[in-house]
């Protein structure tokens, strides 16, 4: 396969673009994504198609980070975007499919930054790519730190953190977007409305809803649920977080605690529609790769499982 094949109706999964102030649909952005492009076609081996459908999913995806995103190519092109757009930003697409788009980005970079600023290269990407759930004791662990956590308002927030990624599943991008308007009760559920990414409500898992409820009952409505007083987040704004308030521990990171999240959701017996909803990803394709993590019935209960099926 020529390094500018791609599998037929990825086209078809982009993710929406943003409608706001910022729309990313707007002849600024249009122009910035074709600059771009023209500049680095002819120092690459893909043709302007394939860049432009790769450069133009990076820039809207950055765009959609909460604050202001500065548009610089030496930010947008840095290689911690680029690594972070990957993992988090193309949920549907297939292992193959992300390692070809990997590589347009960063031929990208190269091309369009000095040499100084290019990202390093990065190591290969491992087949399917998952990210391991933590273990029962790696969860009783980071719950012991948040609530252990004395620094002014770390506490809370280290609590807040947990319960939107073991909770409720959330993306990084959609951890720092949830505020205080967004938590509601209905029939004795806590939900979170996710304003980011793919617009969705999610239950909160039982054992998690106080930490929610409470946190969001304390703020304005307007303020974040998460470190709630900033007006906007930079994308290291959690894992910097977590580096300064448990430096020596098991960090909190939000992909694990997501996989942590699906895996026992699958493990529950949720229906894989609801779920596929709830996770905000398009295709039942952005699960599988979970399944080695997924508890398995006994012989007996699986019979009694497929049997009930009718």
């Amino acid at each position: 396969m020529s390094c500018s094949a791609r599998h037929a109706g990825d086209s078809a999964k982009e993710p929406p673009l943003p409608k706001s102030a910022s729309d990313p649909t707007s002849p600024t952005i249009a122009k910035f994504i074709e600059n771009c492009v023209t500049d680095a076609a002819g120092a690459t081996p893909y043709d302007v198609t394939e860049l432009t459908r790769a450069v133009a999913a990076l820039v809207h995806w950055y765009l959609r980070t909460p604050g202001t995103p500065t548009l610089e190519r030496a930010e947008v092109f840095s290689r911690p975007v680029i690594v972070e757009h990957i993992a988090t930003g193309l949920p549907s697409f297939g292992h193959a499919t992300r390692t070809n788009r990997r590589s347009q980005l960063l031929r990208v970079a190269e091309a369009l930054l000095p040499a100084e600023l290019a990202p390093r290269p990065l190591p290969t990407m491992a087949p399917s790519d998952p990210t391991a759930p933590y273990t029962s004791d790696e969860v009783a662990s980071l719950t012991r730190w948040a609530k252990a956590e004395k620094r002014k308002g770390h506490g809370a927030d280290a609590l807040v953190l947990l319960a939107l990624g073991f909770g409720v599943g959330l993306s990084a991008v959609e951890v720092m977007s949830v505020r205080a308007a967004g938590v509601s009760r209905h029939d004795g559920a806590v939900l979170i409305q996710v304003t980011e990414g793919r617009i969705r409500t999610v239950p909160v898992l039982r054992q998690w809803e106080s930490v929610v409820a409470d946190r969001a009952a304390e703020l304005e409505a307007n303020a974040f649920l998460f470190k709630p007083g900033r007006a906007g987040a930079g994308k290291n704004l959690i894992s910097n977080f977590v580096a300064r308030a448990n430096p020596d521990g098991v960090h909190a990171q939000t992909q694990r605690m997501r996989s942590t999240w699906l895996a026992t959701q699958m493990s529950a017996g949720t229906g894989l529609p609801e779920l596929v909803d709830a996770a905000g990803v398009d295709s039942l394709e952005a699960l599988t790769r979970y399944l080695p993590f997924v508890r398995r019935l006994s012989a007996e209960h699986t019979v009694a499982q497929l049997r009930r099926a009718a």
